[in-house]
């Protein structure tokens, strides 16, 4: 989720510079398209009932990386508006695919643990926006220290965090 907040909490400023010089409709038109990705929940939920938990979240942690590579290199385009404007785009489904499908096999996970203990999806939901507060936080300060591409970083590196997470368990 903190990649997924350092990547939202950023992104308008990006698109709102050269040379996209995105208006708050065509910013507002662009999330409406990067919320695509919220369809691959039942996908996700499917894959760990059929026991690939452990390989799907790998799986999103590395498109979530791919995503902000990919968000880094469309978003260092100096002409051209069009091609990098598509390419931000799809960065942004493939970020929402993988944080989605993270989060949907994280809740499936917590909510086998102990089905009747509804508090401890509570806890994961609430851990999980702590996390987006903290990417939010540090988006503001990687777009101040080194533009879009610092933004991009971070929020690879907390999919790289996950991934190595995910390897060592």
């Amino acid at each position: 989720m903190a990649a997924f907040s350092v990547f939202w909490t950023a992104v308008a400023l990006r698109l709102s510079a050269s040379p996209f010089d995105l208006g708050q409709k065509g910013i507002a038109l662009f999330a409406f398209v990067g919320a695509g990705g919220a369809a691959v929940t039942p996908i996700f939920g499917r894959a760990g009932d059929r026991g690939f938990t452990r390989t799907a979240t790998i799986l999103c942690h590395l498109v979530l990386i791919a995503a902000l590579g990919l968000a880094a290199w469309a978003g260092a385009a100096k002409a051209g508006a069009w091609l990098p404007l598509i390419l931000m785009g799809v960065s942004a489904v493939l970020l929402d695919f993988g944080v989605t499908g993270d989060q949907t096999l994280g809740r499936r996970a917590v909510n086998l643990l102990q089905p009747k203990a509804r508090r401890i999806n509570g806890l994961f939901v609430g851990i999980f926006f702590i996390g987006g507060a903290i990417g939010s936080l540090l988006a503001g300060i990687a777009w101040t220290w080194g533009g879009w591409n610092a933004v991009c970083a971070v929020g690879a590196l907390f999919g790289v965090v996950a991934l190595v997470v995910d390897w060592t368990e």
